[in-house]
């Protein structure tokens, strides 16, 4: 008995189709917000925002992404940006 992944995989130089990136999207906002309302060092945070950056990244490049996606992306990554900005300034205040 051969174990296959959940997710489908790209062959090389082809990109998954935009309708199973939903069901990431969805997942990563919702994780997106956990992180970037509360602070890093408590127990619901065991990745912080450089692990969700490098997550929704990688799904950019192993989806053929429709402009809505690609939004969602955008709206996720200016996010975790503007968080780390806010913690930069709390370290540099303190």
């Amino acid at each position: 008995m051969t174990v296959t992944s959940d997710q489908p995989t790209a062959k090389t130089g082809e990109l998954l189709p935009a309708k199973l990136a939903d069901t990431q999207l969805d997942h990563f906002e919702r994780m997106v917000q956990i992180v970037t309302r509360t602070d890093a060092a408590t127990a619901a945070n065991r990745f912080d925002a450089d692990y969700w950056e490098k997550r929704i990244r990688a799904l950019v490049k192993t989806h053929d992404l429709v402009t809505t996606q690609r939004c969602r992306v955008i709206t996720m990554l200016d996010l975790l940006e503007r968080h780390a900005l806010i913690k930069a300034r709390e370290g540099t205040a303190a």
